[in-house]
């Protein structure tokens, strides 16, 4: 499976080798220096691959560089953040 890992305004999605969207996470930045991870998806049939796991690396990496607090709302980032 290769997969490409891109980011846009407010999210990081993955696409498969036919360009085709399989997953995202998306995130809203709140005033200077918090954000919340909003939302995750992986298809059905890229699940169980560690997909959202790699995109949670991806904004949880690109809010620190920014320097914001982090919190998490979708259940997956509250879970995987929690821990």
């Amino acid at each position: 499976m290769s997969l490409r890992f891109l980011e846009d305004n407010d999210r990081f999605y993955a696409c498969d080798a036919n360009n085709k969207e399989v997953a995202e996470m998306t995130f809203t930045r709140v005033g200077k220096d918090k954000a919340t991870i909003n939302h995750t998806y992986v298809d059905p049939a890229y699940r169980g691959q560690g997909i959202a796991d790699n995109l949670l690396d991806l904004v949880v990496k690109r809010l620190q560089q920014e320097e914001r607090e982090i919190i998490p709302i979708c259940s997956f980032a509250v879970n995987k953040l929690a821990r």
